[in-house]
């Protein structure tokens, strides 16, 4: 068959009568234009399910029906329809369907299977929308607690949830991060976790710290009657990984970070099945995944639809608010990924973090609902009052937000919400 092949193009009203499951990428790529778009989309349809850049022997006719790529969509951007409108250079939208049988439930593969292979199939495009049918998004995992499993596991019902990570990034020991937990729990925070520059080091092994930090939230909660959770992380390569996360829950953890970029997202899959408990995903090293113009993935899928499809129960994601240049457009849309309803798959709950303050907690509350984590360090960390004062400020806040009170006007009825305002707005 060759790249140019007509059984190459479908609509995509022939897809829905057929008998099986289509994932669809839609890349976007600028040619010259008396480029030949169509053979290019055609190429990649092919190399990247039957075939490659010339024919070969073996491809039957059953093996066309049920595992080519079909080319469903050519748009050009802006919608040129005359030659008299033609720029030098052209934008397309293409659409390509690649049978999930072709991949099987798993992220490694359909990475592989959708982004592609520029040597063979010759195309640089920016992947910006993947559409996964509900059986093949079911079969990929997704989180196993989701949102009102973390709402159960913490006893929260119905507001933002407060999370705090440790300061100094790193270079503590587990007594010394265990004395900051302690005083960070004696106030209203949710949540605390490692910074994710904080592994398994051999001046803080991840056990350890599991068992430090555990004795320290029994303490809080001596003082306090509430209960923190600590989630530790495990990130490392993916069989350390997995023997961090069997010894962190043997030792107490109920609950787990691992940078998901950095793992890979196949082995947070692999995570998701054995953890038993939820996981939160950081977004560490995602970046280069998007920030390209010309090639990689739009930050929604990288950073928010792959993690909630490894098995994230909820996911940190960039915002524009806090210095790095995030377009707002693709900031809401990847909370859309994490947490939007999808057949198959349990909602994630989005984590904004970076730059978060009293101050900014009714923006995101505007923005995202109260289905959403504040993830908030330095504003905690580095209150004028110290910590459990800066986790009051931040609860205080989160609560003129859900009662639609002003921020300034709760704090005149809370000195630690007014120094937070003082010190960071």
């Amino acid at each position: 068959m060759t790249a140019t092949g007509r059984d190459v193009f479908s609509l995509p009203e022939q897809l829905a009568v057929m008998d099986q499951e289509y994932v669809v990428g839609s890349y976007y790529l600028e040619l010259p234009s008396n480029a030949d778009v169509l053979a290019r989309a055609a190429g990649f349809a092919v190399g990247q399910s039957i075939g490659t850049w010339v024919e070969v022997p073996g491809v039957t006719a059953h093996m066309r029906d049920r595992h080519v790529g079909r080319v469903i969509g050519v748009l050009p951007c802006p919608p040129v329809d005359l030659t008299t409108q033609q720029l030098e250079v052209s934008g397309y939208v293409v659409q390509v369907a690649v049978p999930t049988v072709n991949i099987g439930p798993s992220i490694p593969m359909l990475l592989t299977t959708i982004l592609g292979n520029d040597s063979s199939t010759s195309v640089q495009a920016k992947l910006i929308d993947l559409q996964v049918p509900p059986g093949y998004a079911a079969a990929l995992g997704g989180p196993r607690f989701g949102v009102k499993g973390i709402r159960d596991l913490l006893g929260v019902a119905d507001r933002p949830l407060l999370l705090n990570m440790i300061k100094p990034c790193t270079g503590l020991t587990p007594e010394a991060g265990a004395e900051i937990f302690f005083q960070t729990a004696l106030g209203a925070v949710d949540m605390i976790k490692d910074d994710e520059l904080m592994g398994s080091p051999d001046f803080s092994p991840v056990e350890d710290r599991v068992k430090a930090y555990t004795r320290a939230a029994e303490r809080a909660r001596e003082v306090t009657g509430r209960d923190v959770l600590y989630i530790p992380n495990i990130t490392d390569r993916p069989d350390r990984m997995l023997e961090h996360a069997k010894a962190a829950r043997d030792n107490g953890a109920k609950a787990l970070m691992v940078a998901f970029a950095s793992v890979g997202y196949g082995a947070v899959q692999a995570l998701a099945d054995v953890a038993n408990v939820p996981i939160l995903g950081h977004f560490a090293s995602v970046a280069p995944f998007y920030e390209g113009s010309g090639s990689g993935m739009a930050s929604p899928i990288a950073a928010g639809l792959l993690p909630r499809l490894a098995g994230a129960d909820f996911v940190l994601t960039a915002t524009p608010y806090g210095g790095y240049p995030l377009a707002r457009l693709q900031y809401l849309r990847t909370a859309q990924q994490i947490s939007l309803p999808r057949p198959g798959v349990k909602s994630a709950m989005p984590i904004v973090g970076g730059g978060v303050h009293p101050g900014v907690v009714a923006t995101y509350v505007d923005d995202l609902g109260p289905d959403i984590v504040l993830g908030a360090g330095g504003a905690i960390q580095g209150h004028p009052d110290g910590p459990a004062a800066g986790a009051d400020a931040m609860r205080q806040a989160i609560d003129a937000a859900i009662a639609g009170v002003p921020v300034t006007q709760a704090a005149r009825e809370h000195v630690e919400l007014a120094s937070a305002l003082r010190a960071f707005a």
